[in-house]
Order: structure tokens, then sequence, then C-alpha cells
């Protein structure tokens, strides 16, 4: 007798991969060409997607299918697309509003994920920094706090 696998996590890991790249519905539904109704049913377990959605949501996104479908490794497959470029982590670059070269940011983030030693190395020079100027950094975290509630 087979028994039938129901996951009430689906959707919700499709909407967390959504969040992640900072997409709203309708944004999300138009690079899939979806409905946004379609996609709403799919986020609340109503329906599952067909084998198009899947093939669209590798190919736009990068997203890991363990994680979508079964929530094992990581949510998107690889950093950026053929060498690096492009999305990082998933998710457009270009979104972040951060006031440095955004391909500078692209080629760091590819080699942190692509290259132990760069990850280690940042890792702990990171934990050697924060240690070492903590108020200094923790008074520049709260003046930009102070800014964004203005």
């Amino acid at each position: 007798m087979k028994q039938k696998y129901k996951d009430d996590l689906f959707g919700s890991r499709l909407k967390a991969i959504r969040k992640r790249l900072k997409m709203l519905q309708a944004e999300f539904c138009e690079k899939l060409n979806i409905s946004v109704t379609n996609l709403s049913e799919i986020e609340n377990n109503k329906t599952r997607p067909g084998y198009d959605f899947f093939y669209k949501i590798v190919k736009e996104f990068d997203v890991n299918l363990n994680y979508l479908v079964f929530g094992e490794g990581t949510m998107f497959r690889k950093i950026g697309k053929e060498e690096g470029k492009g999305k990082a982590a998933g998710f457009d670059i270009s979104r972040l509003d951060y006031p440095v070269n955004n391909e500078a940011v692209e080629e760091f983030l590819f080699y942190f994920f692509n290259s132990r030693f760069v990850h280690y190395h940042f890792m702990s020079e990171l934990v050697r920094v924060l240690s070492e100027n903590k108020k200094i950094i923790n008074g520049e975290i709260e003046e930009k706090k102070a800014i964004k509630k203005k």
C-alpha cells in the first residue's frame, strides 16, 4: 500500500524563498509566469505546483529543489550565475541599499561562499574586529537606527 506524504511546510519554504529574494507576490509571479491566486494557493498548501513551476523557479532563481521540496540543504543552489556574477546567495545585490560598488560586493560574496580559506579568514577577522571595537560598532549601529526612526 502506497502511503500519501503530506508536507505542510512546502508553502512556508516557498514563501521564505520569495521573502529572501525581497519580492512581492506579483513580481515573483511575473517571473514564474503564474497567477497571484495560484501562488497564494501554493504558499498556503491548498494546491501543488507542476513541473513547469519547478523548472522555472530553478532556472530563474537558482533555488535548491531539495530545500524547497524536502526542507534539506541550502535555500539556493549556488552563488550567482555561471561565474559568481549577478545574483549572490539567491537575491539580487542591486536590491540592497548599499553605498558600495555592487560588483565588489558580488565578488566578495562569490569568494566568501566558494573558498573555505576566504570564509574562515574573514570570519576570524570579523570576530577579532568585533571584539576589539565593540563600542565603536555598537555606536554606529545605534546612530543608524536613530536615523531610520526619523
